[in-house]
């Protein structure tokens, strides 16, 4: 190892409170990989709480390993220094299960560029009995890991609290050879073996079947906590290297009960859990008798939760700054944003999603034009010098009268928060956060065509144009090519896997492979599918029912068929 990536490992270790630092003798070896960078990994609150559980148990080490910066990337091939972990600066073959916690599609390819870095075989099939095994967790394990399947020995299927524990006992009890490790793991609640289904295509190359065998489960079913007071979700260690790394996170509970027909984690998390109020007590008193100075309430909801007031209470009883990364306008309250703006918030984050209440009511977003004029007069009222929103462009039934609406909206917001508050300061900054809709599986949009990266592109222009009259509103956007390399993998089944090979191969130049690559990528994204096609994800129970989410979807394109007809 050179002495440049030793020196940079050290100094992020040096910067951390709370790392976790375990002797190897005698254990079982994890390495939990974030397949991005260091600040990212480090912000995402689900990869700190598996690598605290984990670490929990007596006889397991687990360690962090990401993906190297750019120039780190180049000194590791010129060194010839495979991944390491942070902690012991292991390389990645020395541990006996590699576990990537995968929240983001497009980090697929970042896997498999770490798994060829470090010498291990890309596809499970070709792995030796010296090889580690290579396992997946996080969002994208039970939302559809089909496209990077043929790359997993196992695939850890819903939250992991429990699970890990249970996985940990398996190979510490039935160890013996991976063939017979992957057979005891198919009698697991939750695991699933991707080498143990067969799929089949039909002519027209839609998915025709996907058959079980040698004792594999039929449907893979997604585990969920029932108690999530028995699990406390909190950041194991804080490093000013990431996003949020000068706050304690706190997690309130999984799910959320809103049912936007966009949104993927509103039912994938479902049914909604929140934790109780003495629960978070007890966790916020240890943070403040800790030290910490500001929380972070983390949740697919936090505005929602029903006990909010009282929690805002306790936060300030024990002297902590509050903070929380988005907001529903509809229930936003004045002891929220007073909240808010007594820990200094500079910015209030709220999501829209468009620009027009009739768009809005389709997609299931039922906020109003009055809703979101009240929310500017709190953030007006309270001195928060910024409003950040989030609109989403390519959405079923969406219209172009849709796209100039959210330039109107904008406009609207703006002078609402142009009035001078009693100091006689004026309104910061209106940011537009725009995103591209990709079609995701398990929510009723999932039939839905994307939208194209050329239609994307022509209504970002569109809104760009519409607010350069307006002298401090901001838009922020997404590449609409990166969206369509996120539909493709959000929906795509193992054919999608030689793309990915493919990109790995290219050092992570997807672009070009998508060039190379012998598949249509039209067919996975841009296409539209019936309601009677087999899906590559339907082999799994994630706890959202077909018949709900068709009826959804019927109603959502009804909905938009009238309003577009009376115009």
């Amino acid at each position: 190892m050179s002495w440049s990536l030793k020196k940079k490992s050290q100094a992020l270790l040096a910067a951390e409170q709370g790392t976790i630092r375990k002797d190897w003798g005698g254990k079982i070896s994890v390495a939990l990989v974030y397949p991005n960078t260091y600040a990212v990994g480090m912000s995402n609150l689900g990869f700190q709480t598996i690598y605290r559980h984990l670490n929990a148990i007596p006889d397991v080490v687990c360690e962090r390993v990401f993906v190297p910066d750019t120039e780190d990337a180049y000194e590791m091939r010129r060194s010839a220094t495979p991944p390491f972990s942070l902690e012991s600066r292991r390389p990645l073959p020395d541990f006996h299960l590699v576990g990537f916690s995968v929240t983001y599609e497009g980090d697929y390819i970042n896997v498999l560029r770490l798994l060829a870095m470090a010498g291990i075989p890309l596809r499970a099939a070709a792995r030796r009995a010296h090889d580690p095994l290579v396992l997946m967790g996080g969002v994208c394990a039970f939302s559809n890991p089909e496209p990077i399947a043929p790359f997993m020995d196992f695939v850890a299927v819903g939250e992991g609290e429990e699970l890990v524990v249970e996985l940990i006992a398996a190979y510490r009890e039935g160890y013996r050879d991976r063939e017979a490790f992957l057979t005891l793991l198919t009698t697991l609640d939750g695991i699933y073996v991707p080498e143990r289904y067969d799929a089949a295509y039909g002519a027209d190359g839609t998915l025709a079947a996907v058959a079980a065998r040698d004792g594999a489960p039929e449907v893979v079913v997604k585990r969920r906590l029932r108690n999530v007071n028995a699990f406390e979700t909190v950041a194991a260690v804080k490093t000013p290297h990431a996003e949020y790394g000068h706050m304690a996170l706190l997690e309130v509970g999984k799910g959320c009960g809103r049912g936007c027909r966009f949104c993927l984690e509103g039912q994938v998390y479902r049914p909604v859990r929140h934790r109780s109020v003495e629960a978070l007590r007890e966790t916020v008193a240890r943070m403040a008798a800790n030290g910490e100075r500001r929380v972070g309430l983390v949740g697919a909801c936090v505005s929602d939760y029903p006990w909010l007031g009282e929690l805002l209470k306790i936060i300030e009883e024990n002297g902590l700054e509050l903070s929380i990364s988005s907001l529903r306008a509809d229930s936003l309250t004045e002891d929220l944003v007073t909240a808010l703006a007594r820990g200094g918030h500079r910015t209030l984050t709220m999501a829209p999603e468009a620009g027009t209440e009739r768009l809005r009511w389709a997609v299931r977003k039922p906020i109003s034009d009055a809703q979101l004029m009240t929310a500017c007069d709190l953030v007006r009222s309270h001195v928060i010098p910024n409003l950040k929103t989030y609109f989403m462009i390519g959405q079923p039934t969406e219209t172009s009268e849709d796209v100039e609406a959210i330039v109107d909206l904008a406009g609207r917001m703006l002078e609402r928060l142009r009035v001078l508050d009693a100091s006689g300061r004026p309104f910061g900054r209106l940011t537009l956060s725009i995103s591209s809709f990709v079609p995701k599986p398990w929510t009723p949009f999932q039939w839905a065509p994307f939208d194209g990266a050329e239609s994307l592109q022509a209504k970002l222009e569109i809104i760009k144009r519409g607010v350069r009259r307006f002298s401090n509103v901001r838009v922020l956007h997404e590449n609409p090519r990166e969206a369509a390399l996120q539909a493709l993998l959000a929906r795509g089944d193992r054919r999608v896997g030689d793309f990915l090979e493919l990109a790995a191969s290219y050092d992570g130049d997807w672009r070009r492979a998508l060039r190379e690559w012998e598949g249509d990528p039209a067919f996975y994204t841009t296409r539209h599918r019936s309601t009677s096609e087999r899906m590559p994800w339907d082999h799994f129970d994630v706890g959202v029912k077909k018949a709900g989410l068709i009826r959804e979807w019927e109603r959502a394109q009804a909905e938009g068929a009238v309003a577009v007809g009376a115009r």
